[in-house]
């Protein structure tokens, strides 16, 4: 059993560990090309930027002509210039005739070189495009200069904008390579802190699932111990059909007994089925210890002294106190009923109150046995048994202190367990005070 509960363990453990590094990629995914796409579309919007300028700057050509004609008439050196533009080392002007012939091969220099194989296509116009040419790349776009332009080499041609931009690439993938290792890494990172996490996450969950295993393994075998004595009883009364209900008085009695232990039993659960979904209705009011505490000591007080035993009463604080009286009510029976059990003949039960720092104490003490520290934390788990044989005997199915815990912690009260010297156990329910503003 534990090792099929240990393997389901590890298996929801590896699948939250998928799941996590699932979410992890994901999202590092998406950040690195939401930033990588920034970067990119911020770096193509500057290129742009400049290619605007110099299309802004190919527009609007200063005046070449002089009005002043010199000795032989007008200079005819500016008839027809080749465009001299003041563009950065890698920008390239090409201008193309309506034939799409190269017209400024001469101002290209050695850049003619690479630059000769560029088709001309009017389809082109005023698009921003980047290509590759040779292993460069290139953005560029194609305007249509009018026949106005002071350039005579621009007017009425077609001028095409190259802007070299091998840098920036190499380094957006520079930047996509140093993006993609980071994110890597920090996604191992985040994978190791995820790990450590959901296993001191899972800690809680692997508990809580254990003790719910264990409860319904608990309460099926609590259930299962009085149905098997009501129908073994019950069965042996089917092989005497002919005897008389006084004749079998035993086996009736024992049976009515078990039936009441399982109704008991089944309350309880129901008890805690309800704290656990936190449905039980607390009818809180203001309220005096005196008035409520009376209601379950009196009747213990017969029981007590009817087994040769010792009830001792000491309460003398009034203060007031915001509670549920019925369940208030519920939990003293707990505690006197299992000060009562574990009392041997002779023994004291004693109950009593004291106010420390600014709270309610009730305390109910018992010259029993006593409790182990180590069992002092445990005692209030479900279905736990400081002597399971003593407990059987005693017709108690561990659910007692369990339920008397909810119904503290629901007051916003605390209930412990000490020693009470010389021998014996003091159970302490500590609720708050209410003041009145």
């Amino acid at each position: 059993m534990k090792s099929k509960q240990s393997t389901i363990t590890r298996r929801q453990q590896f699948i939250l560990f998928l799941s996590i590094m699932a979410s992890f990629a994901i999202l590092f995914l998406t950040l690195g090309l939401i930033i990588f796409n920034s970067f990119q579309s911020s770096t193509y919007k500057s290129i742009d930027k400049e290619m605007k300028s110099e299309v802004a700057s190919v527009k609007k050509q200063p005046n070449m002509h002089h009005d002043d004609p010199g000795p032989q008439g007008p200079n005819p050196q500016y008839k027809k210039k080749e465009p001299t533009p003041k563009a950065p080392f890698q920008a390239s002007i090409l201008v193309f005739n309506q034939k799409g012939k190269l017209l400024n091969k001469s101002s290209l220099g050695n850049r003619y070189s690479i630059l000769k194989n560029i088709k001309f296509n009017k389809k082109n116009l005023n698009k921003k495009q980047t290509i590759v040419i040779k292993n460069m790349n290139f953005r560029s776009i194609l305007i249509k200069v009018s026949k106005n332009n002071n350039n005579p080499m621009y007017a009425g041609n077609y001028v095409l904008i190259m802007q070299n931009i091998d840098t920036q690439i190499q380094t957006m993938e520079n930047f996509e390579k140093i993006l993609a290792i980071t994110f890597f890494v920090f996604w191992v990172i985040a994978l190791v802190i995820s790990y450590f996490l959901a296993r001191i996450n899972m800690l809680p969950i692997v508990r809580s699932w254990k003790q719910q295993t264990e409860f319904v393994n608990d309460a099926a075998h609590e259930l299962r111990t009085p149905l098997t004595i009501i129908q073994g009883k019950l069965e042996y009364m089917l092989t005497k059909p002919n005897k008389k209900i006084i004749d079998e008085a035993e086996s009736i009695s024992v049976s009515l007994d078990e039936v009441n232990r399982l109704n008991s039993l089944t309350n309880n659960l129901l008890d805690l089925a309800r704290f656990d979904n936190a449905t039980t209705q607390l009818n809180f009011e203001s309220t005096d210890p005196k008035i409520f505490l009376k209601d379950p000591i009196i009747p213990f007080k017969d029981i007590i002294n009817s087994q040769n035993k010792v009830f001792q009463i000491s309460l003398n604080y009034h203060p007031t106190l915001y509670l549920d009286r019925d369940k208030i009510k519920q939990l003293l029976i707990i505690l006197l009923d299992n000060a009562t059990k574990y009392t041997p003949k002779n023994g004291t039960i004693r109950i009593y109150d004291q106010l420390v720092n600014g709270k309610y104490q009730l305390i109910i003490a018992d010259t029993g046995v006593g409790i182990k520290d180590s069992d002092k934390e445990k005692v209030f788990g479900r279905f736990y048994r400081v002597d399971k044989s003593r407990n059987q005997s005693s017709g108690g199915h561990g659910l007692g202190l369990a339920i008397a815990k909810q119904i503290v912690e629901n007051h916003h009260g605390n209930i412990s367990v000490r020693d009470n010297l010389p021998q014996g156990s003091e159970f302490v329910v500590e609720l708050p005070i209410k003041h009145n503003k």
